[in-house]
């Protein structure tokens, strides 16, 4: 659950978003990037560590020059515990925690007669 949530946070900022999409269209290099992007080559490094802490990326060197690109097999990993999220139980998503706070939840009924309007 923690990977997935990283991953989410990854690609909720504006700039990552759009060089993952950059990198799953093709092969860039910061410098490719930072042109692309008209930001500076340490904010590109920033956004590129996100995705480099994920395993999210394959790097090509080409002379002195490191291309990168998006590992497709992780990326569809993320992408199926995505979807996975509705499939799966509770318990498997190391959430139990919650199942028993679900199971022990009042009825909106019960809550509407304890609080005298309802929830609060």
């Amino acid at each position: 659950m923690e990977d997935l949530l990283n991953f989410l946070k990854a690609i909720a900022d504006e700039n990552r978003l759009k060089i993952l999409k950059l990198l799953l269209d093709g092969q860039y290099c910061v410098c490719q990037l930072e042109q692309l992007l008209d930001k500076s080559q340490s904010s590109i490094s920033q956004h590129l560590n996100y995705f480099k802490e994920l395993d999210l990326l394959k790097e090509e060197k080409s002379g002195k020059w490191i291309y990168y690109t998006v590992d497709r097999s992780v990326y569809d990993k993320y992408l199926a515990a995505l979807i996975s999220l509705k499939a799966e139980s509770l318990a498997e998503l190391n959430l139990s925690e919650l199942q028993n706070k679900i199971n022990n939840l009042d009825t909106a009924a019960e809550i509407k007669s304890e609080t005298k309007g309802g929830c609060s």
